[in-house]
């Protein structure tokens, strides 16, 4: 039987896998069909802001799915490395 060090960090691993796979998900999908606003809303100087916010969402997007990828894969890793229970 594995040391309780390694079954409570195996168990929190797991929880931690859990828990970022639906986050996961979710930002792949804004990150890959971020919302829009509708240009038809905006006019002069808040159409131009509108357009750079929709640029920073896009790119903030697309920045947090990297990371929630780099998580999953970390907590993969790491679940590797502790070995099964």
């Amino acid at each position: 039987m594995p040391p309780m060090d390694t079954v409570a960090l195996h168990t929190a691993l797991e929880r931690q896998q859990a828990e970022l796979a639906p986050i996961g998900r979710v930002l792949a999908a804004l990150a890959a069909f971020p919302p829009r606003l509708r240009p038809e809303d905006w006019r002069g100087e808040a159409s131009e802001a509108a357009e750079r916010l929709e640029q920073q969402l896009r790119h903030e997007l697309r920045a947090a799915d990297s990371a929630v990828h780099g998580a999953e894969r970390a907590t993969r890793a790491a679940l590797l490395d502790v070995g099964p229970l």
